[in-house]
């Protein structure tokens, strides 16, 4: 596991900081979790961005919904940045907090109650608020945008920075308990556990890459759910320890029931997913379609399970799918 994808299990899920935000983008490959140096949620490139992190190592990346319709919805962002020390971190903050003010046009100062180390921009008019704080040996950086407010044209300053400083605090309180590995101890950490991602389909170059493909425990995988509130108690029953990402999401259970019950919870139909075909060598999958437009989810979504694994593919083409999930399982059954 990378030192981003260590700490996916020591950020709080949105829904942990405010329980409205219960709808996530994480199935997709489009979200940076995990990550080095490519910090998409930053919008700053690689050069600038370490022009003024000295010291950084790696971060994480968090994103969550008020309602499943993005576009009326409050979307709570958390990025956390992994020092070297706290020094790094408390220099880096402002730094940030200006490139990102100046890269999107932010030109008002924001007091986060009585915190003189967050560092907060918006602009006047508009329901989004960028805050930075550094808090020991990491910086982090709560994004909140309220889209039905913007498209009211109304705003609630009061509200956003209660809701920044209460993501402060439950996210600070979090990290506390994260022990970050050595530096010189880096290269050392293995990347893969018990051969998952060896049992992971590869994904393939003309996929989305901005999120590595990687490893995550029970805790941190639910941050790549869509349904985080359901999988919670789904992964606890099933007996989920690890989750591999590649092309697909592969999941091990405590047992091939375990495995099987993700598979038909995971496959469940309802009024946006209606069952297609599962492939004709493969009639144990289950498929199913996505019935509505909407630009962060897949057409197409197979699982299928073998022995205590389940393993779950999208793509927005019926045969690519079908394709996938047929060469995820052969995988699964030859793997030692």
């Amino acid at each position: 596991m990378s030192e981003g994808q260590r700490l996916a299990s020591f950020v709080p899920l949105p829904m942990d900081i405010d329980p409205r935000f219960t709808v996530q983008s994480g199935s997709g490959t489009n979200v940076t979790l995990g990550f080095i140096e490519t910090v998409y949620a930053l919008e700053l490139s690689a050069d600038p961005f370490r022009a003024i992190t000295p010291g950084f190592i790696a971060g994480f990346y968090s994103l969550g919904y008020s309602e499943s319709d993005i576009l009326i919805a409050t979307s709570l962002t958390n990025t956390v940045l992994l020092f070297s020390d706290q020094q790094a971190a408390t220099l880096a903050a402002p730094a940030l907090a200006q490139a990102v003010a100046e890269k999107k046009g932010l030109s008002a100062p924001v007091a986060i109650g009585n915190r003189p180390d967050a560092f907060a921009f918006w602009k006047p008019g508009t329901q989004e608020l960028y805050a930075f704080q550094a808090s020991g040996q990491y910086v982090i950086y709560t994004t909140i945008r309220d889209r039905a407010k913007i498209l009211l044209e109304t705003t609630d300053l009061p509200a956003m920075v209660a809701l920044t400083e209460k993501s402060f605090d439950t996210v600070g309180t979090r990290l506390r308990e994260f022990r970050p590995t050595p530096r010189d101890k880096l290269t050392d950490v293995p990347l893969d556990r018990d051969g998952m991602l060896g049992r992971s389909l590869t994904r393939p170059r003309e996929d989305d890459w901005s999120n590595p493909p990687g490893l995550y425990d029970r805790t941190g995988a639910l941050h790549m759910s869509d349904d985080p509130l359901s999988d919670k108690k789904l992964f606890e029953e099933a007996g989920v320890d690890w989750i591999a990402n590649s092309a697909g999401n592969v999941y091990r259970a405590e047992d091939s029931a375990g495995a099987q019950l993700i598979r038909d919870r995971h496959s469940e139909l309802s009024k946006l997913y209606r069952r297609i075909d599962p492939p004709k060598n493969l009639p144990d999958a289950r498929c199913r379609e996505f019935r509505a437009k909407n630009s962060l989810v897949l057409r197409f979504h197979c699982v299928v399970s073998y022995d205590r694994y389940t393993a779950e593919v999208r793509s927005g083409q019926l045969i690519d799918v079908q394709q996938r999930i047929s060469a995820q399982y052969a995988i699964l059954t030859k793997a030692k």
